[in-house]
């Protein structure tokens, strides 16, 4: 399913056939795709980088033989979805919807831009493009997210998505022998319809 910006003025408020018609944010074309096995060792190349994996619960090297364990897990469960975000022919990040409930109509989710190289608002379009899908395809109504206390960075980019916190998890995870709590947040369909029409301006 592909999700493409448009050079016209006005903003469409729902999806039709897997593209956002009319929007136009000055970026060049971007789009989610199912990641796929020939990607693979470019995405094990991130999740590996230290500045990704330290911000993960698991954050030791990852192997490639447990790389490819996951891939194949992904392919086995029905309530998970992984996509990267492409630039035209380059991708750019990686999207993952976890613990997806049809009957409460709600998901976690997780993500990263991995290319260090990626044009500015990158992240900002990842969100919107993966929070659109997600509310749209699978009618969910409640995202949630795990924020670890240290990525102050990743806090701030999901209060900028309209995410809100929803209490504290005291000492919830270590990192380095040291206990760190993490801070839930979620993000509800009928917020994220203001949001995105502001976010989508911005850009």
């Amino acid at each position: 399913m592909l999700f493409h910006y448009f050079q016209r003025r006005t903003i469409s408020r729902t999806l039709r056939n897997g593209s956002w018609e009319g929007i136009s944010i000055g970026l060049h074309t971007f789009y989610l795709k199912d990641l796929c096995e020939k990607h693979l060792d470019q995405v094990l190349m991130w999740r590996n980088q230290s500045h990704i994996r330290n911000m993960m619960y698991t954050d030791r090297m990852i192997t490639k033989s447990e790389h490819e364990q996951w891939y194949q897990n992904i392919l086995a469960n029905n309530q998970m979805i992984v996509k990267l975000l492409f630039q035209e022919d380059q991708p750019l990040g990686l999207i993952q919807f976890t613990h997806i409930h049809e009957d409460f109509k709600r998901c976690h989710w997780g993500f990263y831009v991995g290319e260090s190289d990626a044009p500015k608002g990158t992240g900002t379009v990842l969100g919107l493009l993966a929070l659109d899908y997600i509310f749209t395809d699978y009618q969910i109504k409640k995202v949630c997210a795990e924020v670890i206390e240290e990525n102050v960075r990743s806090f701030h980019f999901h209060k900028k998505l309209g995410f809100i916190e929803e209490g504290r998890f005291k000492k919830h995870i270590m990192k380095n022998g040291v206990p760190m709590d993490v801070t839930p947040m979620a993000l509800f369909y009928e917020n994220w319809q203001e949001v995105r029409l502001q976010l989508l301006e911005e850009l």
